[in-house]
This record gives C-alpha cells, sequence and structure tokens, in this order.
C-alpha cells in the first residue's frame, strides 16, 4: 500500500480536491497529483467541470515539453522516459490518475 495526501486547487474560481501519490519504482521517482470536480452536465467553460493533472519527476531519465500549435500557443504536453523503471512509473501514475478521477466522478471516497 502506500500513502495518499490530499491538496486543493482553485481553477477559474472553483475549488478542486487533489489527491497526491509518490510513485517510486527503482531509480525512477515520480509525484503525481489528480482532482476534479466530477461531472457537471455542463460542457461550457463557466458552468462545466474543473480537473487538474500534475506530474513531477524527482528523478529519473524524462522529457517533459510543450506541445505548440501554429500560432505558439500551448495546446498540449510531451512525456518521454527511458528505461523499464520509467515506463512502469509512468503506468502507475496514469492508473493512479484514472482511478483518482473515476473515484470523483462517482462520488466514492477510497
Amino acid at each position: 500500500m502506500y500513502a495518499i495526501d490530499t491538496s486543493n486547487h482553485k481553477i477559474n474560481g472553483e475549488k478542486v480536491d487533489t489527491f497526491l501519490r509518490t510513485v517510486k519504482d527503482g531509480e525512477t521517482h515520480l509525484e503525481v497529483e489528480a482532482g476534479t470536480t466530477g461531472f457537471t452536465g455542463a460542457c461550457c467553460r463557466a458552468a462545466g467541470s474543473r480537473t487538474y493533472l500534475a506530474l513531477l519527476c524527482r528523478q529519473g531519465d524524462f522529457f517533459f515539453g510543450p506541445i505548440e500549435d501554429d500560432e505558439g500557443r500551448v495546446v498540449g504536453i510531451r512525456i518521454a522516459c527511458c528505461g523499464d523503471d520509467g515506463l512502469d512509473a509512468i503506468l502507475r501514475a496514469l492508473e493512479f490518475t484514472y482511478h483518482a478521477l473515476d473515484d470523483q466522478c462517482s462520488g466514492v471516497d477510497d
């Protein structure tokens, strides 16, 4: 079992509760944080849900970079890693993210 901490962030005026955990595998150490307000039934920015995701590499062979459109606006991110430990850490971080967001959408607190 691993420890899970909690935090929160304001996104466009809405408080988003988040869950944080550390993923360690060999020489790789990631910190992952994810949270959402859950589905609101609205698709627009003003009334829609808010979601937060962060990955922090404390140790390991990772590349994190922005993807820009033709006007130079950041519209995505790139993540690359080397080694089996890096692959395993990314898989575990994304799995944690999925479960954290899904639980908040379902109203389940584990």
